[in-house]
């Protein structure tokens, strides 16, 4: 539940910068970004996407899947997934696409407190190996999520700050978007304990964060180039994902 609660705090922190500064941390927020999607594209590629693989042999099928899910929640959040405001409007579609996105990706997180991916059948040696570095890749999946959903957080608030007068209903709407991950939670662990089960809910990760995070780094380009601090923030996010994936 550990990952569950941190998720939580961090859509509430959110949330909470939205309500104090909203529009005046906007400036702020494409470096968030760019760093968030440099740390979550490397994190597919050296961690997510191997071990998904490792579980699944036709997680191919599953990141396909997922990244076509994710063009379809996009389509009705108009990119507020990875925290872009269009419009300043809050819709029930753009909130429901948005709870979808963070249920989908919390659910690795459920299979892995039922136990999953800590017994893979193999020899005592090999899966002692990878047991050992399996924490080390959850702790890092979790911290990119982190760094995605802050930002998601924060875009919700500052919509609803414009179009939602009363706070009580704003922090209403704001905590059920917190709570989700937990569902997300519960729902994967009432699902078969399998690796394959695993390794398809990775595949399916794997292909919304690419859209995701390959979405950040272009919008985050001016005229599709990067600037100088643009460009040392992606390096810095995908050296970090190196550093922080299983070796």
């Amino acid at each position: 539940m550990i990952a569950g609660i941190t998720l939580v705090l961090v859509a509430l922190a959110g949330g909470l910068m939205g309500e104090w500064l909203g529009d005046r941390f906007k400036k702020h927020m494409p470096l968030l970004l760019a760093f968030g999607g440099a740390f979550l594209l490397g994190l597919c590629f050296l961690h997510l996407l191997p071990e998904a693989f490792f579980m699944n042999g036709n997680a191919g099928k599953w990141v396909i899947a997922g990244f076509l899910i994710q063009v379809g929640l996009e389509y009705l959040s108009k990119g507020m997934e990875h925290g872009h405001i269009h419009g300043n409007r809050f819709g029930a579609l753009a909130f429901i696409s948005l709870c979808l996105h963070a249920l989908i990706e919390s659910m690795p997180f459920g299979l892995e407190e039922a136990g999953i991916g800590h017994d893979h059948g193999h020899d005592h040696g090999h899966d002692h190996g990878h047991h050992h570095h399996h924490g080390e890749g959850r702790l890092a999946l979790l911290f990119g999520i982190a760094l995605h959903k802050f930002p998601v957080a924060l875009a919700l608030m500052t919509i609803l700050k414009a179009t939602v007068a009363s706070r009580p209903r704003r922090w209403m709407w704001t905590l059920i978007f917190a709570a989700v991950p937990l569902c997300g939670m519960a729902i994967a662990g009432s699902l078969p304990q399998l690796p394959w089960v695993f390794g398809a809910l990775n595949g399916v990760l794997v292909g919304i964060l690419l859209h995701i995070s390959t979405t950040i780094l272009f919008e985050t380009s001016d005229g599709h180039n990067f600037n100088a601090r643009k460009l040392f923030t992606v390096i810095g996010g995908l050296l970090l994902a190196w550093a922080a994936s299983p070796h």
